[in-house]
C-alpha cells in the first residue's frame, strides 16, 4: 500500500503579521508554494563525492607543505570523501613511482620521481627534480598513501601510461587499493599528442589493453577508465580519437571534464542577473546533453568525470566571481545535480572528483569558503543513504537531500535575498518530523567573498545562504 505524503507548506513570499512584527522574516504558510519529502529508496551514489590531490604538494608560489600533518588530515577528513585521487596534471604525466619504495617520508626517491629525460620545468612549475621537507626528500605518491590511510579513505589512482610502466601502476594500486584506475592523462593534448603519440590515436587502444589485461590478471575488481576527449570539444582530432576508440576499448568507463569555465564558454557578462541564468542552464540544458553525447560515444562505458571545479585557475580571466558566495553555488548546484541525476537515471554518473584539494585548502591548512560550503554540504555523503524526493513550490530555493539512518538530512540553499523560517515540523513519508539546522553559512551578498556561520535557534533561512539541517 502506498504511503500517502502529506504535504506542509513551506513559502518565501508571504509575511505573516507576527512575523513582520517580530523579525521582518518570512514564513511559511499553510497553502501555495509547498514541499513535500519521500524517500525515493534509491540508494546515493558516494563516488560522486571524490577529490583530487592535484598539485597539493607544492607549485608555482608555494611553500613546502606535508599533507601528511594531522590538521591537513583532518580536513580531509572532514569532507567525508568516499576517496582521494592522485595524482593528477603534469604529476600525471611525467612522474614516476620507485618500485619497492616503502620508506613513506623522506625515502629514497627524489621526491617527485621524475625520470631524468623529462624536463623539470613540466612539473608544476618548479625547476628542481628534488623536494626537501626539514631537510629531508619528499615522496609524494608515499605521502599521499600515507595520508589516505590516515583519514582512512579509498585511493584512486591515475597511472602512468606515456613514461610510466604497468610493473609501477601495479604497485600502485597494491599500496593505494583503488576502485578506479585511469590510465593516462591529456594524451590526446599537446606535447603528449604530437611527440609521443605521434598525432595517432590508434597508438593508445593497443596500449591501453595490455595494460588492462595486465592489471585486470592482478586485480580483476579494479575499474579501468580511459581518457577520451571532453564532449564539449568540437575538434576533427578529437573525433579521429573518439572514432578509433569507440569499439574494442578494454575500459569498464570513459572520463570527461566539467570545469565551470568550460561549461558557461566564458560567458559570463559580470551582470549578476544574465549570469545566474548562464549558471542555471549548465544544469538545465548542458550537462544533460552532455552526458547523452557520452552515451552515444561510448555505449556501455561508465561515465567518470575526471575534475569538476569552480575554476579557480586557468579560466582565462572568464569567470569573475572567484570565491565569491555565487561562484561557490557552482558546487552546491553540481552536488545537487549529480546526486538527482543518478536518481532519476539509474547511476549514469558513475563517480566524479573534485578537482582539487589545493583549491579547497591552502598551503596553511585553512579552509576558505569554497572548503566551508564542501564540507557542509558533505554531511550528505557521511553514511551510506538513499536520495530523497523533494517537491518544492518556490523558485528562490534549491532543496535536496538523503535519508541516513533514521535521519533525513537536507541542504536549502537561498540566493533569493529574502529571509524565511523553516516550520519545526515537516512532513517526511506521511510523517510529521521535528526540523534541526545543524550548520548554517551566510554571505552579505551574491557576489560577496565574506562567508559567516549564524545562530539557528529561530529556524532562519537567512539571504545568501546555505543550510544543513535534519528532520528526525
Amino acid at each position: 500500500m502506498k504511503t500517502t505524503i502529506l504535504s506542509l507548506a513551506l513559502s518565501l513570499l508571504l509575511l505573516t503579521n507576527e512575523g513582520a512584527e517580530d523579525s521582518g522574516r518570512n514564513t511559511w504558510p499553510s497553502d501555495d508554494n509547498s514541499i513535500t519529502i519521500s524517500d525515493s529508496k534509491k540508494e546515493l551514489n558516494r563516488r560522486i563525492w571524490t577529490f583530487s590531490t592535484s598539485d597539493i604538494f607544492h607549485g608555482a608560489g608555494w611553500s613546502a607543505y606535508d599533507v601528511t600533518q594531522e590538521e591537513f588530515v583532518k580536513m580531509v577528513r572532514d569532507l567525508h570523501p568516499y576517496a582521494v585521487a592522485y595524482p593528477e596534471g603534469k604529476t600525471s604525466d611525467w612522474a614516476r613511482v620507485k618500485i619497492g619504495d616503502t620508506l613513506a617520508i623522506g625515502g629514497s626517491g627524489n621526491g617527485f620521481n621524475i625520470p631524468p629525460s623529462v624536463s623539470p620545468n613540466v612539473l608544476q612549475g618548479i625547476g628542481t627534480h628534488e623536494f626537501y621537507i626539514g631537510g629531508k626528500s619528499y615522496d609524494f605518491f608515499n605521502a599521499y598513501v600515507d595520508m589516505i590511510h590516515k583519514v582512512p579513505v579509498r585511493g584512486y589512482i591515475l597511472g602512468n601510461i606515456m613514461t610510466g610502466t604497468c610493473a609501477e601502476t601495479i604497485w600502485m594500486i597494491r599500496r593505494a587499493k583503488p576502485e578506479y584506475v585511469q590510465l593516462g592523462l591529456e594524451q590526446m593534448r599537446a606535447e603528449a599528442y604530437s611527440t609521443y603519440w605521434k598525432k595517432n590515436p590508434a597508438l593508445y587502444k593497443p596500449k591501453f589493453n595490455k595494460w588492462a589485461d595486465s592489471i585486470k590478471a592482478v586485480f580483476p575488481k579494479v575499474k579501468l577508465i580511459a581518457d577520451v576527449p571532453p564532449t564539449r570539444s568540437n575538434l576533427e582530432s578529437d573525433a579521429a580519437w573518439n572514432r578509433e576508440l569507440h569499439d574494442g576499448l578494454k575500459a569498464d568507463g570513459v572520463r570527461d571534464y566539467w570545469h565551470l569555465h568550460h561549461l558557461t564558454n566564458g560567458k559570463f557578462t559580470g551582470g549578476i542577473s544574465t549570469d545566474t541564468a548562464i549558471m542555471n542552464a549548465i544544469f538545465t540544458r548542458t550537462l544533460p546533453l552532455y552526458i547523452d553525447k557520452q552515451k552515444n560515444l561510448y555505449p556501455g562505458k561508465e561515465l567518470v568525470v575526471d575534475q569538476w571545479s569552480v575554476s579557480l585557475t586557468n579560466d582565462g580571466g572568464t569567470n569573475p566571481y572567484k570565491r565569491t558566495f555565487f561562484g561557490t553555488s557552482f558546487i552546491v548546484k553540481m552536488t545537487k545535480f549529480m546526486i538527482e541525476y543518478n536518481r532519476d537515471h539509474q547511476n549514469d554518473i558513475a563517480s566524479a572528483k573534485y578537482e582539487n584539494l589545493k583549491q579547497l585548502i591552502t598551503n596553511k591548512g585553512t579552509g576558505g569558503i569554497e572548503y566551508e560550503i564542501a564540507k557542509l554540504l558533505s554531511n550528505l555523503f557521511s553514511e551510506p543513504a538513499t536520495v530523497l524526493n523533494i517537491q518544492n513550490g518556490n523558485d528562490d530555493l534549491q532543496i535536496f537531500g538523503v535519508k541516513g539512518g533514521n535521519r533525513y538530512k537536507v541542504i536549502v540553499y537561498n540566493e533569493s535575498g529574502k529571509s524565511l523560517n523553516l516550520p519545526s515540523q515537516i512532513s517526511c513519508d506521511g510523517r510529521l518530523l521535528d526540523v534541526k539546522i545543524i550548520h548554517a553559512l551566510y554571505s552579505d551578498g551574491l557576489i560577496s567573498k565574506n562567508l559567516s556561520e549564524y545562530n539557528t535557534a529561530q529556524r532562519e533561512i537567512k539571504p545568501f545562504s546555505v543550510v544543513y539541517a535534519e528532520l528526525r
